[in-house]
């Protein structure tokens, strides 16, 4: 039985502490639920939760808002505001991607009388008065009665014909150090002997307080091509640490394709060892996540090939791994809305005969659907 009493070192700080609230091994916000308590002290996590943890998450906050994942306790995925389309018009994308008018948007049409045709576009009625505000502005010497445009107000839903780009945060030291702390994390759970030993202080300093140079412990792939790792879902988290050549080496890798190479460690002469960490983000997979994911560290290239900056021939590869995170997303996303869009129809008229007026209106819908997906392809983030 477990002595309640005992006390654990954090390896971080290396000092003795008997009870914390639990360090996520992979942040939780990346729908991981692993927890310990015993290798991080309270000390030590509340650092990481205040700087480390959110310029993680910030620097993939994009990517969640469009896969719309979940935190590993449920909580929503995070909302991005302000985010202005070629046309001018300013979105707030709920999780998920789904875009929503954040400020009313006037089109005016001068009329042969003198007149002004004047079309306001709002996200809800709410931002009615918001609409009249920028009205009177544009139009300071005519009079807008609020109750009679909320009467002739017209409620529509529709496809948005318009492009946003998301600006990806990835990079810099607190991202890094965040990154690095869930592999440092699992060589801590799994064991701790070799995540004290003193050849990681360098890390360690490097993670708790930014000591030292990010480029020691972190490098950028040079090749778009896949690397073979287990899977369960589509868009999968993967944390790996291991021995190789003298080395405590790892590689971390984000919804399936936004990988980096880790060096924890130099002149480890202990016994071979190879640990793993696999989280299905969206929760779908049965089971969602798994704690010794068979994996070969031959599949992982080498430290010494990646790349210390994000240079000119670095960009590409992590663009053409954005584009296959989008289209694996759009494929999932083009057969619920397909779904969606099937049971809009035709779950009022559950039980009765299918009529040619239902198929009109399903086979209507699904060409808008189709002919807006054409006309609006996938761009990967930069």
């Amino acid at each position: 039985m477990e002595d309640k009493n005992s006390l654990y070192t954090c390896i971080y700080t290396k000092t003795k502490f008997s009870v914390s609230d639990g360090e996520h091994i992979l942040q939780n916000f990346l729908g991981a639920r692993w927890v310990s308590e015993t290798i991080s002290s309270n000390e030590a996590q509340g650092k990481f939760g205040e700087t480390i943890d959110v310029a993680l998450e910030q620097g993939l906050r994009e990517i969640r808002n469009t896969l719309g994942t979940k935190g590993g306790r449920g909580g929503e995925g995070p909302s991005l505001k302000n985010i202005v389309g070629d046309s001018g018009t300013v979105y707030t994308l709920a999780p998920g991607g789904a875009p929503s008018i954040s400020e009313p948007v006037l089109k005016t049409r001068s009329l042969p009388d003198g007149r002004h045709e004047i079309n306001a576009v709002l996200g809800d009625m709410k931002q009615i008065g918001w609409a009249v505000a920028k009205m009177r502005q544009a139009f300071p010497g005519i009079k807008f009665d609020i109750d009679e445009i909320r009467q002739h107000a017209v409620e529509m839903k529709t496809y948005v014909n318009d492009s946003m780009r998301l600006q990806s945060g990835l990079g810099g030291d607190d991202f890094f150090r965040g990154a690095l702390k869930a592999a440092f994390n699992l060589l801590g759970v799994k064991n701790a002997e070799a995540a004290l030993l003193p050849i990681c202080d360098g890390v360690r300093n490097f993670v708790l307080n930014g000591d030292g140079e990010c480029r020691s412990f972190i490098r950028w792939l040079t090749s778009a091509d896949e690397i073979a790792l287990p899977k369960i879902g589509d868009f999968d988290h993967f944390v790996g640490v291991y021995s190789r050549n003298g080395s405590i080496d790892g590689y971390i890798q984000f919804f399936g394709e936004i990988g980096f190479l880790i060096r924890l460690a130099d002149g480890y002469a202990g016994p071979d060892f190879s640990f793993g960490y696999l989280v299905d983000p969206l929760r779908e997979a049965d089971p969602a996540e798994t704690r010794e994911p068979n994996y070969s560290i031959e599949n992982i290239p080498l430290f010494e090939s990646g790349s210390v900056l994000p240079t000119e021939q670095v960009w590409p590869i992590y663009s053409a791994r954005f584009s296959r995170i989008l289209e694996r997303h759009y494929g999932m996303a083009d057969q619920r809305n397909l779904s969606r869009i099937v049971d809009e129809v035709l779950l009022p008229h559950d039980g009765e005969i299918v009529t040619k007026e239902m198929i009109g209106e399903l086979s209507q819908k699904v060409a808008e659907y189709i002919v807006h997906r054409l006309f609006t392809p996938p761009r990967p983030n930069k």
